[in-house]
């Protein structure tokens, strides 16, 4: 032990006879503390920020500033990092497995919200949890834009749907610093109870779901081809508003999902048709089907 406390002593006095009268250890020492004194500086005052990050930065307990892209400053004691922030625009899952039309009919929805927090001061100071905050706001939102439509505007404005829920929660979320591109409704499905109800003689008997879907395709029918409707019954006319949505749904972003009873009941059905069970002789089904998705189309 002695004899290592006698080297350590040597070797400094022996560095500080060089450093006194050797003027290369002189450049040596100096040039070995400044990388220190560096390095030390960017471990404890200087925080690096990629590209698509953003830093919250309290000076003395508050807001100070934004730091990022690249390399912020911040002075031990005085400033502290707060946080730090992803601005990548971002996919947030929308699934609403019940929302109630204007007519009371009740559907599923899902699709996609993408999002992007483009000033990180009001998403974390706004708003306690910025988070949860987005996914309630989708989840009322969508409620709401679909409880102001009846069924039929639902599906004749499928297309409009993404557009019009996009302003409604960017309107809202503007106050927490975060923007809303795009929002995709991939899906909306009637309710399986609908279709049950369907293969049963007395619809409103079993639901009365069944019975305002079988009412609004009666009616809409009816409306778009006039006194060639007097001769079908019930189901054809249910045929013919089931297909014309079908048909608006295809090509559009935004799907028209049937329960696999839908098609089941409705199975084969429509070969009948114009052949004395449905449409009369003077329009086929091609022509009905057409004219009822002009017909829902002009909602």
């Amino acid at each position: 032990m002695i004899a290592e406390i006698l080297i350590i002593v040597g070797l400094i006095i022996g560095f500080v006879f060089a450093f006194m009268h050797i003027a290369a250890v002189q450049y040596v020492t100096y040039i070995a503390l400044l990388i220190v004194l560096i390095g030390l500086f960017f471990k404890f005052f200087v925080k690096k920020y990629d590209e698509f990050e953003r830093g919250i930065v309290f000076r003395l307990g508050k807001f100070n500033r934004i730091g990022g892209p690249g390399w912020t400053i911040v002075i031990p004691f005085f400033e502290k990092e707060y946080q730090r922030v992803d601005v990548r625009t971002k996919m947030l899952e929308l699934f609403i497995p019940v929302a109630f039309t204007e007519d009371d009919l009740r559907i599923k929805v899902d699709g996609t919200v993408f999002y992007r927090i483009i000033d990180p001061n009001k998403a974390l100071l706004n708003i306690d949890n910025y988070m949860s905050g987005l996914q309630n706001l989708i989840q009322s939102e969508t409620r709401n834009l679909i409880a102001s439509l009846t069924m039929r505007q639902v599906f004749a404005r499928l297309d409009a749907l993404n557009d019009l829920l996009a302003d409604k929660i960017r309107h809202a979320t503007w106050k927490w610093g975060i923007d809303i591109p795009m929002v995709q409704i991939r899906g909306i499905m009637p309710p399986e109870e609908i279709a049950v109800a369907m293969q049963e003689k007395e619809i409103a008997a079993q639901s009365m779901q069944a019975q305002k879907f079988r009412a609004e395709a009666k009616k809409v029918v009816m409306e778009a081809i006039g006194q060639g409707a007097k001769s079908m019954d019930d189901r054809a006319m249910t045929y013919l508003y089931i297909k014309a949505l079908e048909e608006m749904s295809k090509g559009s972003a935004t799907k028209i999902v049937f329960p696999m009873q839908f098609m089941n009941a409705m199975k084969g059905f429509g070969e009948g048709m114009g052949m004395g069970t449905g449409l009369s002789a003077g329009m086929d089904v091609r022509s009905a089907i057409d004219a009822v998705k002009e017909k829902i189309s002009s909602a």
